[in-house]
């Protein structure tokens, strides 16, 4: 087994390979910067002192909002003494944030030196934080990360549970209440487990990429960590642009990478995708969302000597199926061309079953809800434990997204009930973003809905009612939305009807416009 057997907590990595191969680079950036194994454990020992010096305790909270860094994973071994890190998407609007910040009664906020200005705001909005702290440069009032390192370099003297909360990870912002996924030791090292050993196939040789975001639970704890507490060395990416990805696979001689459809298509779009020596990647992972068909033999067509591997998961739920690199040469042949259509079997420990309305399992080729179950799991919803209970029930979590199996036992996501938005990777929940649209003084009723996209996989776009003797075009409604939510939230497109169509209860139907709008393609941005 790649990551050994007797690590049992996320602190036990560190503590595991520092001692193994001290030596050996663990992290690396391409500005240069390296940690090895020792280097990093080392670190984390400095930062946990200081912290726990400062007051802050076992099962408090230290959130941090920051671009893929050494300093990311350095604030992840704070779980050494049962601290708890709350990762921060940056691409939400400070007020976004704060809620985050508030709902998870974090005592310390960790702020990249390029977020500093938003930092501020968090500073003068967020309840409770006793402790906010950069890394880089200099910001008046702030403590520096460098200082952190002042701690002492003895181990943690900690006592940490598996079953112990290891990190809240958001899956939502501003729909009323925030859903805090609550994820133990145990549950992040049965999901990175399983993903280095059955998704990735990591060897302790690999030299992987982590260029997915981190405050995504697919970019740290289904290829970023595994590759760590596999003993793997990683280049950090900060952000994602093609040519440089390009160039770095080759340079540093990746072999397994993480990437999601969206930034495939940009690769396979660089006129020297097929010229460069790609011989060296064994793996190209893609998950986040699913990858139209002909992206996908496009892109195995130019990475030809790579495998391909996508997996099915979620932040609730861990990573529970495979779509393995044999299946991917199958579906080459034309008897095996539908598999592109599909996100593969269930992993070791992981249960599916597809279910109707009334919780009754279904037959092969029946479309029904998706429930999993697998020590995978997340604890529950932070602090709500209503909604924790609506979500698992017996061990079985409710999905909200519909599918079924094949005769071979494949699965295949058809729809999602909760009418979630994937786009670029990123989840967007219509209601949200139609809640902001209703507080527009020019609209009177408003739909959100996801339509195919090639560049995004899904785009998100709206149709809008204007209340009577209001005006008000596109781009002015674009503009004003922005300034409340995140731009990837935000309509590529919105469309200004008379009325909207409803059922004979007044639901809005959703599907009805998405069959109006769908086929009309978007001006992606």
């Amino acid at each position: 087994m790649s990551i050994p057997v007797a690590v049992s907590t996320v602190g036990d990595v560190f503590r595991h390979w520092a001692r193994v191969q001290p030596n050996k680079v663990a992290l690396r950036t391409l500005a240069g910067s390296e940690r090895t194994f020792s280097q990093l454990d080392e670190n984390i020992n400095r930062i946990t002192n200081r912290l726990l010096e400062m007051g802050v305790k076992q099962g408090d909270r230290v959130a941090i909002l920051s671009r893929n860094s050494v300093e990311y994973i350095e604030t992840f071994g704070l779980t050494k003494a049962g601290i708890v890190v709350v990762p921060l998407n940056w691409r939400l609007q400070p007020d976004e944030l704060v809620r985050l910040i508030d709902h998870s009664a974090s005592v310390a906020v960790i702020v990249e030196e390029n977020f500093s200005e938003t930092g501020e705001v968090l500073k003068s909005k967020a309840k409770g934080v006793s402790h906010w702290i950069n890394i880089g440069g200099v910001q008046k009032n702030w403590l520096n990360y460098q200082q952190l390192l002042e701690g002492s370099s003895a181990e943690v003297q900690k006592s940490v549970s598996p079953k112990d909360p290891l990190c809240i990870i958001y899956t939502s912002g501003t729909t009323g209440l925030p859903k805090g996924v609550s994820i133990s030791h145990a549950g992040a090292l049965c999901n990175g487990r399983i993903a280095s050993d059955e998704m990735l196939q990591m060897v302790q040789e690999d030299i992987t990429m982590a260029v997915m975001p981190m405050f995504h639970v697919g970019g740290m704890w289904y290829h970023c960590f595994p590759s760590v507490a596999s003993g793997c060395t990683t280049l950090i990416l900060n952000e994602f642009n093609p040519a440089v990805v390009l160039n770095a696979l080759v340079e540093h001689k990746i072999s397994n990478v993480h990437l999601v459809p969206t930034m495939i298509a940009a690769l396979i779009k660089l006129p020297q995708a097929k010229e460069v020596d790609l011989s060296q990647v064994r793996l190209i992972f893609y998950a986040a969302s699913s990858m139209p068909a002909t992206l996908l033999k496009e892109a195995m067509g130019i990475f030809s000597s790579c495998g391909f591997a996508q997996a099915y998961g979620s932040t609730e739920g861990g990573v529970v199926t495979v779509l393995d690199p044999e299946s991917h040469l199958r579906a080459k042949t034309p008897m095996g061309e539908h598999l592109l259509g599909s996100c593969g079997r269930p992993m070791s420990e992981r249960e599916i079953r597809i279910v109707d309305d009334e919780e009754r399992s279904l037959s092969f080729g029946s479309v029904g809800e998706i429930e999993v179950r697998s020590p995978g799991l997340m604890s529950g919803y932070w602090n709500d434990e209503v909604k924790t209970r609506l979500a698992v029930h017996g061990g079985w979590l409710k999905t909200g997204d519909m599918g079924y199996f094949d005769g071979e036992g494949f699965l295949y996501i058809v729809d999602r009930r909760n009418d979630m938005i994937v786009t670029g990777g990123e989840n967007v929940f219509p209601t949200e973003v139609e809640g902001l649209l209703y507080e527009d003084p020019a609209i009177q009723e408003a739909a959100v809905f996801g339509i195919p996209d090639s560049k995004w996989v899904e785009a998100v776009v709206a149709a809008v009612v204007l209340k009577p003797g209001s005006s008000a075009s596109c781009e002015e409604i674009q503009s004003r939305l922005k300034e409340k939510i995140a731009s990837y939230k935000c309509p590529k497109e919105i469309h200004i009807v008379d009325q909207l169509p409803k059922s004979a209860v007044g639901k809005i139907l959703r599907k009805d416009l998405k069959s109006k709008y769908g086929t009309l393609g978007v001006a992606t941005k």
